[in-house]
């Protein structure tokens, strides 16, 4: 504006005339204008060219300035850092998780999953996503809420949260966890309390009954000894089931404090061979014991214990002139016992439970023969208290191979499974 003035100014000194006088105001306007953009930018470059990383500023008297703004830079950066490391942990974390996670806004718009939840919410059967949904409603208005779903042979619980932040609803937190097997042990604790009471009853009202006939004098004299007979049957079919429970509770606490010593296997067949034979002959079965010493680090009380109960299945189960064999061996380093019958034999379809307890492929069967029902489950946790395998073959019809393989014997006499 000054420079555009001294032009005005000079004009009217040289009475110029009217069009000079323009062109001079114009020349002046542009040259001031330029000279203005120069200065401006010349003033400004130090700003514009300023690096927090760097510093320096060019001017003294923006050096305060130019120290906050660097000082602003570097804490930035290093919140930055702290906000970038926090997430990759955050996403470390969640990646690695079993259980589903899932983080979303007010809106219902997805803000952060980990693959667990993708891979449930992404597959075929649309109910979990309509149960995410429906769960995370109820979050957003406020209610924590869970829910179980069963999808693709698991059972998943559904937990979620809403997230409040000063008072207000900002979003929702939802996990998903995998409680198959919690849920399988709680189907199994039910059947199990279930067959427990049936089991005891059964006895139980047998006794009852015929204690209160001969209480009352409605038993004639000749038939007392018949119904002492069954009494004591009764009582002790009572305590066997007890016992079997108690050993079954025990190897499933892990409460057993026992010793482990040298075990032989082919001794242990030998010995229950021996005490089986009588009850074999009979039913008209055979047993036979056959090959070498295998030394297991055992428990010898368990071991012995699971190979009788295998043994008395196989009488129980064979058919009238059968057979069963007890053989042991060391393979491959392994110790196993094996018990072969040419009894009955098991369906294909029952073999993977014949393990539960309780389980009976032919009840009338069963119970005809008697026994607790509870055998093949102390089996079970015998061998895995010895950390041992127990395979089954079975031809209906022609008889069932039962085998048992321990770990493999070190040199000291102690095997994988000690301490267990």
């Amino acid at each position: 504006m000054a420079i555009l003035g001294l032009g005005l100014a000079l004009g009217a000194y040289f009475k110029l005339p009217k069009t000079a006088f323009i062109v001079l105001a114009c020349l002046f306007a542009a040259a001031s204008g330029a000279f203005a953009s120069v200065a401006a930018s010349l003033i400004v470059k130090p700003l514009r060219d300023f690096d927090p990383a760097k510093g320096g500023p060019q001017y003294k008297e923006m050096s305060p300035l130019m120290g906050r703004l660097t000082r602003q830079s570097q804490l930035i950066d290093l919140q930055t850092a702290d906000l970038k490391r926090s997430q990759e942990e955050f996403r470390a974390i969640t990646d690695s998780m079993a259980e589903g996670f899932v983080l979303i806004d007010p809106d219902m718009k997805l803000l952060s999953s980990n693959p667990a939840a993708r891979r449930l919410m992404g597959g075929e059967d649309p109910r979990a996503s309509e149960i995410f949904r429906a769960a995370a409603q109820k979050a957003l208005a406020g209610e924590h809420n869970e829910r179980n779903m069963e999808l693709e042979g698991h059972v998943y619980q559904i937990l979620a949260s809403p997230v409040e932040t000063a008072g207000r609803i900002t979003g929702a937190v939802i996990v998903s966890l995998d409680i198959t097997e919690k849920a399988r042990r709680e189907a199994m604790r039910h059947d199990f309390s279930s067959n427990v009471s049936h089991e005891l009853r059964t006895p139980l009202t047998s006794i009852y009954g015929i204690s209160e006939l001969m209480m009352n004098g409605l038993v004639k004299p000749e038939d007392v000894a018949g119904f002492a007979k069954n009494i004591h049957d009764e009582s002790g079919r009572l305590i066997a089931l007890i016992n079997d429970i108690i050993k079954l509770s025990e190897l499933d606490e892990g409460v057993l404090q026992l010793e482990r010593k040298d075990v032989d296997l082919l001794e242990v067949a030998k010995s229950v061979a021996d005490r089986l034979r009588p009850v074999a002959a009979a039913r008209g079965v055979e047993i036979a014991v056959t090959g070498n010493p295998a030394a297991v680090y055992g428990i010898p009380s368990v071991i012995d214990e699971m190979v009788y109960n295998l043994c008395d299945n196989a009488v129980k189960y064979n058919v009238e002139n059968g057979r069963v064999l007890l053989s042991s061996a060391t393979i491959a380093g392994r110790p196993a016992v094996a018990v072969s019958d040419t009894g009955i034999g098991i369906p294909r379809e029952h073999i993977d439970r014949v393990f539960e307890r309780f389980y009976r492929v032919d009840k009338s069967h069963s119970k005809a023969i008697g026994g607790t029902g509870l055998g093949l489950s102390i089996v079970k946790h015998g061998a895995a208290v010895h950390g041992a395998d127990v395979n089954i073959k079975s031809n209906p019809g022609r008889g069932t191979v039962v085998t048992v393989t321990f770990p493999v014997q070190k040199k000291d006499g102690a095997d994988g499974a000690e301490g267990a």
